[in-house]
C-alpha cells in the first residue's frame, strides 16, 4: 500500500469511530436522563429551607460603621 491508502484508511477508521462515540455518548445521556430523581413531595423529610440552604460556604455579612458583625448562627 501506498502512503495515500494508509492515510485514506486512518481517516476513515478514525472517523467511524468517533461516530460511534458519540451515538454510544448520545445513548448514555438518554439512559441519564431517564432514571432523574423525581420532584420531591411536600410529605417528604427535607424542607424547603434545607434545599436552598447554602452546604459549604458561609454567607459573608459586611460590618457596617458603629456596628458588631454577627456571624450567621450554626445549626
Amino acid at each position: 500500500m501506498d502512503l495515500i491508502s494508509i492515510l485514506a484508511t486512518v481517516i476513515l477508521v478514525t472517523t467511524i469511530g468517533t461516530t460511534v462515540a458519540g451515538v454510544g455518548a448520545y445513548a448514555a445521556f438518554k439512559l441519564r436522563d431517564k432514571r432523574r430523581p423525581k420532584a420531591k413531595r411536600a410529605g417528604d423529610a427535607t424542607t424547603a429551607r434545607e434545599i436552598t440552604e447554602p452546604v459549604f460556604l458561609k454567607p459573608y455579612v459586611p460590618k457596617l460603621p458603629g456596628q458588631t458583625p454577627q456571624l450567621p448562627t450554626e445549626q
